[in-house]
Parts: C-alpha cells; sequence; structure tokens
C-alpha cells in the first residue's frame, strides 16, 4: 500500500539555498545535515498544525517527512490512520506506517505495532504471535506499559472462585442473627494517563505543558531516549477518569489527539 505514496524531492535550488543560508549563519561551524533539516522542518510543522487542530495539514507532511526518512514522523502518521484523523481511517495503512518505524527502532512504534496485532481493527485480523513479539521488543527498548501488558498476558485470565458446598444438619437450624449492612465503600480508583504530544526537544514538550495545561490534571514529561541514541520526549497527562474524560472530549471538539498511555500510545 505504500507504493501507491509518492515521494517528493525538494528542488535543487531550494536545497543549495538552504545550505548557503546554513553556512553563512554557522560560520566555521560544520555545516548540520542538510537532509535533516528538511525532515525537522516538515516534522515541526506536521507537529504544529496537527495541534491547531489542521489534521489533514499534519498528514502531508508527516508523510513527507516520513517519506525522506523520518521514522517519528512514520510512527504519528500511522496514529493519524488509525484514529482517521485529517485521512480516511484504514487500520491496514496505520499498521505499514507503523511497521516502517518500527523497523526502524522507533520503541513506541513497536508498541503500536504490537498493540494493534493484538486487538486488531477495521479490515485487520488479530495475530496474537506478531503482536507479542513486537511487545517484546518494544518492552526491551524502554516502554514499560508494553512490559505491563505482557505480564497481564501472561498472568491469564482471573481464575473463578470454587463454589462452597452446603452443609446440610439434621438437627433445627439455629435462628439467624442478621446484621446491619456495613456501608459500601467504592475502592478509589487508579488515575487514567494519556500521551498529549510528542516531541524532539524538551522545549517543544514544555511549551505545550503550558498551552495545554488544565486543572486537575497533572502534567509530566517523559524522555525516552531510542536505540540509535535520540532523544524523545513525550508529554503525559495523568487524572481522574472524569477530568481526563472531560479533557479529552474537550480535544476531540478542537480535534485535538487523546492517546490513551497505559494501553495504546
Amino acid at each position: 500500500m505504500l507504493t501507491r505514496m509518492r515521494r517528493v524531492i525538494p528542488a535543487r535550488g531550494h536545497v543549495k539555498a538552504l545550505l548557503l543560508g546554513v553556512l553563512i549563519l554557522g560560520g566555521c561551524a560544520p555545516a548540520p545535515d542538510p537532509m535533516q533539516t528538511i525532515r525537522d522542518g516538515l516534522f515541526y510543522d506536521g507537529l504544529a498544525a496537527f495541534h491547531e487542530g489542521f489534521h489533514k495539514e499534519a498528514a502531508v507532511r508527516w508523510e513527507r517527512a516520513a517519506h525522506f526518512g523520518d521514522a517519528e514522523a512514520a510512527r504519528n502518521l500511522g496514529h493519524l490512520y488509525r484514529q482517521g484523523l485529517g485521512v480516511e481511517q484504514d487500520t491496514a495503512i496505520a499498521v505499514a506506517w507503523y511497521q516502517v518505524a518500527a523497523d526502524a527502532g522507533v520503541a513506541s512504534a513497536q508498541y503500536n505495532l504490537g498493540m494493534v496485532y493484538l486487538n486488531g481493527g477495521p479490515n485487520f485480523a488479530i495475530d496474537r504471535p506478531a503482536g507479542l513479539r513486537w511487545l517484546t521488543q518494544a518492552a526491551a527498548g524502554g516502554i514499560a506499559p508494553a512490559q505491563r501488558e505482557l505480564d497481564r498476558l501472561a498472568a491469564g485470565p482471573e481464575p473463578k472462585p470454587e463454589p462452597k458446598a452446603s452443609v446440610v444438619s439434621a438437627s433445627a437450624p439455629a435462628p439467624v442473627q442478621v446484621a446491619a449492612a456495613a456501608p459500601f465503600i467504592e475502592p478509589p480508583q487508579p488515575p487514567v494517563r494519556i500521551q498529549v504530544g510528542s516531541y524532539r526537544t524538551r522545549q517543544g514538550a514544555e511549551a505545550d505543558l503550558r498551552r495545554l495545561k488544565r486543572p486537575g490534571l497533572d502534567f509530566e514529561i517523559s524522555p525516552l531516549r531510542l536505540k540509535d541514541g535520540k532523544q524523545w520526549y513525550r508529554l503525559i497527562a495523568q487524572g481522574k477518569a472524569e477530568d481526563v474524560g472531560a479533557y479529552c472530549r474537550a480535544a476531540a471538539s478542537h480535534k485535538i489527539g487523546c492517546w490513551p498511555h497505559n494501553s495504546r500510545e
């Protein structure tokens, strides 16, 4: 399905002008990789478009960045196809983009890929062995939810309690003492975690933390170092289920992503 997507090459004059500008600004410093500069520009343009609710524009920019070799852009493009944001929802295409990022060593994409294989989706069948294989790789890459999911699957379903046998007595039944019912105390619910965004720099995560912070939610910046040594930052929000639900409903009304962090990134 990826063969249908057109590879876009920048104009030769644009690349030369970009290189000349970098050399002038950098003085004697070594010039950065021009292709990395192009990839970063497309990635952050897509990220800005996504947070402003322009998902179609984000998909266009992330697809171009992915064709130029940006694995994180490929992972984000998989999110858009899985949720139908800015593109027609298609689980098979989402898996194809997750696969590109996972093969490049992006541990979070390996987790996404494993969960889709385990749960399946529209026009995509469940493949448990593949799901376990990718979750194992993601856990080895430091993705804690992947390890928790593996532990949960290894534990299996909780055993059902054995029914107690009733004892029949020949003597007359003793009077039954009815105790007052104890008040029901609802057990505390564990906090719900969601991923708000992902960034190449901590400054980008901090900027969105200040912009998106809401009462009732605790925000944190979670660093993740990939196998190739690159540092990645994820913005995570945590709170009560009702507060997280309210945030996600508001995010949906503005067409901003709200990705569960406990089960699917």
